[in-house]
């Protein structure tokens, strides 16, 4: 048997969280070596951030933070807290306290009306609220639900999004709030969205309201009883040090020089030990059986040959599928795996937006808004907009001022998503007619009078197949897939990934670290 390693397939959040504890869990000096592979010439997957300075005609600057993937994270994953607390971020940590307007304040756009309307935070609020007459009529006819459908303990199992929330809600609520957030979540269609899959906890409170999904949350808040749904009972208690403290009051938190130092810096402490290798910008062509008994051996791009003991495989499952139906697959020796390419992904358009400082807000107070999906379907050729960031105001300290500013005014930053089920935006970002179309919509949405004023910084980044979509089923067939993985090709070996246990950061932070701690080495 080839000598105890382990090589990690993938350098994204996956990838790089499971190698990081699996270097804890096996220090320098214990016999055992860590590969991690990745394909691009750049590990973290698709966290990351860019910093760059900003200047108008009149002479203002910054320096602003940008963000082509994940902004902020909320502060419910044990998993993520520890990983700040373990690579001692906590002096980078910027926290956006729930009493601010980013987290008080969230809009959704209503298709074919101008401006945006605010979601009701409070009762009194939903009261005044122009969206009452959609939710008022949901809520009651929810909480007048008795002995209906429970998905935890009676078939079918699960269902889409929309089908759960139409059930639950009816189909006005369904369409105008559960697809704009899917649309900020996942940018996929919530008809075929897996609610099992995607929002379990909106399951746990249908079940613990008796078949009412208000009944359970009342419930839920009359007895304070908190579910930790991102535990993981099999890795170990985590060292969390005094990050809850930190946090506590927080709505979302990021870093001050964005997301990517949370991947950087654990590139940085797996760089700097002596069992580790790492390799980018050489990606896996080959995966097989070793010659010797219960081994590996994984085969790159340029060459290089890697035995292994152990694989942990985080790449995304259709690239996995592919990697074992190459020409050389039927002599790997490894068993077929199910449900690789199932589900689909989402490709993302992320346009952020820089606008000089101007007298007036550009937008309201808030974190931003999202769009829920057309009345009839999704057309075939659109800008295809999900949903937009108000970023200067979700994360305000984020961007300095380069003084002296002869301005009390500030940059405005926004970051817009297109894309997902609309498919590619039209006209295309390489149109010279996509940033005007890009404004008006803007200026439309945010119920504008006047254009909005020239950006200083347009940057468009585009991201194929960057969000699995787990459909009705998902639980199943993943379940089925650590079944086949185990009885085919043993304990040594682990699928985990976006497609597998969750899209969050908190939920491939976990997957990385169960992998770490529960392969048999």
């Amino acid at each position: 048997m080839s000598s105890r390693s382990v090589t990690v397939l993938g350098g994204g959040l996956s990838g790089l969280s499971a190698a990081f504890h699996l270097t804890r869990r096996f220090p320098a000096g214990s016999g055992i070596r860590i590969a991690l592979v990745e394909g691009s010439h750049r590990l973290g997957g698709w966290v990351e951030s860019e910093k760059v300075r900003v200047k108008d005609g009149a002479g203002h600057e910054a320096d602003v933070v940008l963000e082509s993937g994940p902004r902020t994270l909320r502060p419910v994953s044990k998993a993520v807290l520890e990983l700040v607390h373990l690579l001692a971020l906590k002096s980078s940590v910027l926290t956006v306290p729930r009493t601010a307007p980013a987290a008080r304040n969230r809009f959704v756009h209503l298709p074919g009306q101008d401006g945006l309307a605010v979601i009701p935070g409070s009762f009194l609020a939903l009261l005044r609220s122009p969206l009452a007459k959609i939710l008022v009529p949901a809520v009651l006819k929810d909480a007048r639900l008795f002995s209906g459908t429970v998905l935890n303990t009676s078939t079918p199992n699960d269902e889409s999004v929309d089908a759960f929330l139409t059930r639950h809600f009816g189909a006005d609520f369904a369409q105008t709030f559960g697809s704009a957030l899917v649309h900020g979540i996942y940018a996929a269609d919530s008809r075929v969205l897996s609610v099992r899959s995607a929002f379990s906890a909106m399951c746990q409170l249908e079940e613990s309201g008796k078949g009412s999904v208000t009944r359970g949350a009342v419930s839920e808040m009359l007895t304070s009883r908190k579910r930790d749904i991102r535990g993981s009972a099999d890795a170990g208690p985590y060292e969390l040090g005094d990050i809850p403290e930190l946090l506590k009051g927080t709505s979302v938190f990021s870093f001050q020089d964005g997301m990517q130092i949370l991947t950087d810096t654990v590139v940085a402490r797996l760089a700097a030990l002596p069992h580790v290798d790492i390799v980018k910008g050489d990606g896996v062509m080959e995966l097989s059986k070793a010659t010797d008994e219960g081994g590996f051996e994984v085969a790159t791009e340029s060459g290089k040959r890697l035995p292994s003991s152990h694989i942990v495989s985080a790449i995304p499952l259709p690239h996995l599928h592919r990697l074992l139906s190459t020409p050389n697959y039927p002599q790997s020796g490894l068993a077929p795996l199910p449900h690789l390419t199932v589900n689909p992904s989402s490709s993302v358009t992320v346009v952020n937006l820089v606008f000089p400082p101007t007298a007036d807000p550009i937008h309201p107070e808030g974190f931003g808004y999202l769009i829920p999906r057309p009345s009839t379907d999704y057309p075939s050729s659109s800008l295809g907009m999900l949903g937009t960031v108000f970023d200067s105001c979700a994360l305000p300290s984020q961007d300095k001022p380069i003084s002296p500013s002869p301005s009390p005014f500030r940059f405005t930053k926004l970051t817009v998503m297109l894309g997902g089920p609309y498919g590619p935006p039209t006209p295309a970002p390489s149109s010279p007619s996509f940033l005007p179309a890009l404004l008006e919509t803007l200026r439309r949405h945010l119920g504008r009078a006047d254009p909005l004023p020239e950006p200083c910084l347009v940057r468009v980044r585009e991201h194929k197949d960057c969000i699995p979509t787990p459909t009705v089923g998902h639980a199943v067939r993943m379940a089925e897939l650590a079944t086949a993985v185990r009885e085919h090709w043993g304990a040594n070996v682990a699928v985990i990934g976006a497609g597998v246990g969750g899209v969050s950061v908190g939920d491939c932070v976990e997957g990385g670290r169960r992998a770490a701690y529960s392969l048999e080495l």
